[in-house]
């Protein structure tokens, strides 16, 4: 663990936190999907695509989901269902309540993983992806509302449905456009790219993530 320009941070009333890779150890929900349902030859192919800047986040998107049209939303849920949380991500939210620390998730993944979590550790606030059902199918439609290129406005958003200004607010993630700069405390938590590194106030290499909390209470 490596904190980094400390005394900053007084006086945090939000935290807002990535999921995917984050409050999960499952990198992204998107390839596990693709893994459980026999998709990710298509899925590995979208996602070059849009690496390498021929498609938009939108558009991959919409080229991921339309991979599961007819799968039943039960059998999504399930493939949801064996997704384990970080280490100590429970307990670390009950922390941030106690002392009066309200909690949100931004999540450039789907809903049924951002809302089963919202649920099961208690957080105050979710905005993630909707993937579309019908009838008790997946549809194979999305309604994008969080990217890589917007996350740090919807975080922004987060924080005021919250009661909070940006300066009063923590963010947890593991890459930079998890960590706008205009927040009061930048954490990056087991971070996969320099650049996440380089835009915290507090890099953290454990794979507890209980070790963010002293951060933020500080």
């Amino acid at each position: 663990m490596i904190p980094v320009r400390l005394g900053q941070h007084r006086d945090l009333q939000a935290a807002v936190f990535d999921l995917d890779g984050t409050l999960t150890d499952t990198r992204s929900v998107w390839q596990h999907l693709h893994e459980k349902f026999g998709t990710w030859d298509v899925g590995n192919r979208n996602a070059k695509l849009y690496r390498n800047g021929f498609i938009d986040y939108e558009e991959w998107a919409r080229l991921d989901a339309a991979c599961w049209k007819n799968v039943p939303l039960s059998a999504l849920l399930g493939a949801v269902d064996q997704i384990r949380y970080t280490a100590g991500a429970k307990e670390t939210m009950e922390q941030l309540r106690a002392h009066g620390i309200r909690t949100a998730i931004v999540s450039a993944g789907l809903s049924a993983l951002a809302e089963k979590a919202k649920i099961d550790l208690n957080v105050d606030l979710a905005i993630s992806n909707d993937l579309r059902v019908d009838d008790g199918l997946v549809t194979g439609e999305i309604v994008v509302r969080v990217g890589p290129e917007n996350k740090a406005s919807v975080i922004e958003e987060a924080a005021w449905l919250l009661g909070a200004e940006m300066k009063e607010t923590a963010v947890v993630g593991d890459n930079a456009s998890d960590i706008p700069k205009t927040a009061g405390l930048k954490i990056a938590f087991n971070p996969v790219t320099l650049q996440a590194r380089t835009a915290a106030d507090v890099v953290i290499d454990e794979d507890d993530i209980r070790a963010v909390v002293e951060h933020i209470l500080r």
